[in-house]
């Protein structure tokens, strides 16, 4: 009897204990209208700054338990900007993003944990039909009912087959973003 006793109280605290998690773990939605996707590299030897708008996607944050978070975050290849509307229309043609057979760069994480500085992702970022895996520090700054994650990484564009071999813009690739979240209740 005393061990079924044992057993009972240790499955309640259980129990309590896995509803206490899912409580902390906060659904958020994507702001598209104000969400910044920008990236930086060199061209033609300056340095070349564009941005992708419009980011749609899940985000589901735990801030005390980070492993069971997931982020699903996409961007448009169309809304490519680089203040020149011409190099945007190039690069969304076939030689570099292929906009029309690939219409979407999305991210997918597989495991986020905390770090001394914030956060740390690591996930599949899915780009012209290519997926390799990357890892972003990130940091979480929450605010009332929202908050912004903010972050940056490295990536190489022929990892993705974006562009040719020896030819500009540079193979190095630093992504930032920005992404603002209101809570869902």
């Amino acid at each position: 009897m005393k061990k079924l006793l044992v057993i009972a109280a240790a499955g309640i605290i259980t129990l309590i204990g896995s509803a206490y998690t899912l409580q902390t773990i906060i659904n958020w939605k994507i702001d598209n209208e104000k969400a910044m996707v920008k990236f930086t590299m060199q061209a033609h030897g300056k340095e070349m700054i564009g941005n992708f708008k419009g980011a749609a996607g899940e985000v589901k944050f735990d801030e005390t338990t980070p492993a069971n978070s997931s982020i699903t975050c996409s961007v448009d290849v169309s809304s490519i900007n680089t203040g020149i509307e011409a190099r945007d229309k190039h690069l969304q043609g076939p030689e570099f993003f292929d906009a029309a057979a690939n219409p979407q760069i999305k991210f997918v994480s597989t495991k986020i944990e905390k770090t001394k500085e914030g956060y740390l992702v690591t996930g599949n970022l899915t780009a012209k039909a290519i997926t390799k895996e990357v890892s972003a520090p990130f940091t979480f700054v929450k605010s009332n009912d929202g908050g912004s994650f903010k972050g940056s990484f490295g990536i190489k564009r022929l990892d993705f087959n974006i562009g040719k071999e020896g030819a500009d813009p540079a193979n190095d690739i630093m992504i930032n973003f920005d992404i603002p979240v209101t809570e869902i209740k």
